[in-house]
């Protein structure tokens, strides 16, 4: 049985990861590991790098995100519209809609939250031929 425990998020080795889900962000012998829910905190991420890395992609049906401001700013890319989250707000991005992370306040303080898990087999880049994405 799994004890009841608090992940704080003060802790800056929890900024920027995924701090629920599956291996190898959350290993399966945590209490934090979940077969049907991630969420990741991100706190004051190193701008360049993290927008670097966030390609446009999007996920399979029935994977849906949500990007929740807590503090700041951040503007996203949904389809073709660029849209500016404040602080407590939150946009969901529906299976099968490109999305990417465009650019960001400092400080900034945000969740995305996928339900069900999403895997490299169910997150598809944007970039490249062969990536047709699913009919609506």
């Amino acid at each position: 049985m799994v004890e009841a425990t608090a992940l704080n998020l003060n802790d800056p080795k929890k900024w920027n990861h995924w701090v629920i889900g599956t291996p190898p962000e959350v290993p399966q012998s945590s209490p934090f590991h979940s077969e049907q829910l991630q969420i990741m905190y991100s706190k004051n991420p190193e701008k360049t790098h993290f927008l670097e890395k966030e390609q446009e992609h999007w996920h399979i049906s029935p994977i849906e995100e949500y990007y929740f401001v807590l503090h700041g700013n951040l503007k996203v890319k949904v389809e073709d519209t660029a849209i500016d989250l404040k602080s407590m707000q939150i946009l969901p991005v529906p299976p099968g809609k490109r999305h990417r992370i465009l650019d960001c306040s400092v400080p900034v303080e945000f969740l995305v939250i996928r339900a069900p898990i999403s895997s490299d087999k169910t997150k598809v880049k944007s970039a490249g031929k062969g990536n047709a994405r699913p009919s609506e």
